[in-house]
């Protein structure tokens, strides 16, 4: 505003001593028409030279901060970095480096990955194809480990990268597939056996009433004594394949806000009940009250379960002993189970959650699975715990949440 104004000034400054100069001269004022000609002039290079500038301020070019070289790479690093699945890449070295975020967050590095997992490398070695697929197993924070699909590409050299790696977290699908089959599996499995126990279960007390009956006291006898076995056989059988379907049928959890020290004393006191002189428990309660939203009928259940386990492994000790402990750790709940019995062999343990498999004389594999699926259906993981980690304890089974 302020130039349009000077500018006006000037224009009038320039009108007014043009029109007045030449009656002022006519008249004898040779002095005053002088000064009036220099302040037309005056004005009228002011004006020039205020043009002049304002158009060389329209066509100067302001230097930029960021060159245009440099805001693509801030843009490519905002882009990656907003991307949830970590990113890799590989240089001619043979040396692995995050590319975003994600990465960095999941290897605990800020560049070059000083330690990387052999599983990864055996994805990118050289023979493998550039479009190779894979899914891996990698370690994650808390000693748990998760499932990847790993995406491969090749990087042909161009700016020192010879290979590109993208990471998909996969173990939520693989789970929540494996508990689908596991549901199939066991309602196949309950129907089939269940329509020839049940006729066996029926029977077999018909005829035991019928037989108690017949004249020979001593046929009687031993008849009623062979079937009295096929019956509690077939019942032990029966209550077996119910345990399975069950396991088959466990609805989804109904999460209510539950105190995790209420959840652990009362489960410790259902343990009591049964093994109260037998096994020593050791309850270690989180320091202040911590709220968690969960199926307390169905985490409960599961508890038991680890802790009926974990107590009968201990019997084999001299002074069996068992601990229940929760905590706040690293952002989740931890809820663990130790013992101090034998141990699980080194051969067993990447079997002991699978269905129908047990190590126990009379165990039927259902405690640990049950457990497990109770577990996945709260969206949380159970794991069995590094031997190195274990302090006194011989076998420890984690809960997080």
């Amino acid at each position: 505003m302020r130039v349009v104004l000077a500018t006006l000034a000037k224009v009038a400054g320039i009108v007014a001593a043009c029109c007045l100069a030449r009656p002022v001269w006519q008249n004898g004022f040779f002095a005053t028409a002088v000064l009036l000609v220099c302040v037309a002039v005056f004005c009228m290079a002011s004006l020039i030279a205020t043009q002049l500038e304002l158009l060389r301020r329209a066509q100067r070019k302001e230097p930029s901060v960021v060159r245009p070289v440099g805001r693509e790479t801030l843009r490519n690093r905002a882009l990656l970095d907003h991307a949830p699945v970590p990113l890799l890449f590989q240089q001619t070295d043979g040396t692995l480096h995050a590319a975003n975020r994600a990465a960095r967050r999941l290897f605990e590095t800020e560049g070059r990955l000083i330690a990387p997992p052999p599983a990864l490398l055996a994805v990118i070695e050289p023979d493998k194809s550039a479009s190779e697929h894979a899914v891996i197993r990698l370690p994650s924070s808390g000693g748990s480990s998760r499932v990847y699909a790993v995406s491969v590409g090749q990087g042909g050299g161009a700016g020192g990268i010879v290979a590109y790696l993208a990471l998909m977290d996969v173990e939520a699908s693989i789970n929540a597939a494996e508990a689908q089959a596991l549901r199939e599996l066991l309602q196949i499995l309950s129907h089939e056996i269940m329509n020839s126990l049940t006729p066996i279960v029926s029977l077999s007390a018909t005829a035991a009433e019928l037989f108690s009956e017949v004249p020979t006291r001593e046929t009687g006898l031993m008849i009623g004594e062979a079937l009295a076995t096929i019956r509690r056989r077939a019942d032990g059988l029966d209550r077996f394949v119910r345990g399975y379907r069950d396991l088959a049928r466990l609805p989804a959890p109904d999460l209510q806000p539950v105190d995790l020290g209420e959840l652990l004393r009362e489960t410790a006191r259902l343990f009591d009940a049964r093994w109260a002189g037998r096994v020593a428990l050791e309850l270690a309660l989180p320091p202040k009250r911590i709220m968690v939203r969960l199926d307390r009928g169905q985490m409960e259940q599961a508890l038991l379960n680890l802790l009926n386990n974990g107590a009968e492994a201990a019997l084999e000790h001299p002074a069996p002993r068992i601990q229940l402990a929760g905590a706040w750790i690293d952002g989740a709940i931890q809820i663990t189970v130790h013992d101090n019995g034998s141990g699980i062999d080194a051969a067993q343990r990447k079997r002991i959650f699978e269905p129908f498999v047990s190590f126990k004389a009379n165990g039927n594999g259902i405690g640990l699975s049950l457990a497990r699926q109770i577990v996945r259906g709260h969206g949380g993981a159970l794991i069995l715990e590094d031997e190195m980690a274990l302090g006194p304890w011989t076998t420890g089974l984690c809960i997080r949440l």
